[in-house]
């Protein structure tokens, strides 16, 4: 029971077409040139947090909820120099 096997390998190759990855430039504070410590303070929020009571009287924390009613701004942590509108870019 020998099977006939044809000795031209038939191979299929797919090629993709390149993809864009989208690229986004470090923020760096143009005052101290920091780049790694940086916060965020939201005026005007209402936060909501569910708890369930326990047996014993405590209470656990299920879940969180905020509702951001004023502006965020974005600072840098070292100098406090206000970075809002490098974090919108």
């Amino acid at each position: 029971m020998a099977e006939n096997f044809s000795s031209t390998r038939k191979h299929s190759i797919k090629i993709k077409k390149p993809f864009k990855i989208l690229y986004r430039e470090k923020i760096v504070c143009p005052n101290c040139q920091n780049s790694e410590d940086f916060y965020e303070v939201i005026e005007n929020a209402t936060i909501f947090v569910y708890y369930l009571q326990n047996e014993d009287g405590s209470l656990e924390a299920l879940e969180e909820e905020i509702e951001v009613l004023g502006p965020v701004k974005f600072f840098c942590a070292n100098c406090n120099t206000e970075l809002t509108q490098m974090r919108n870019k």
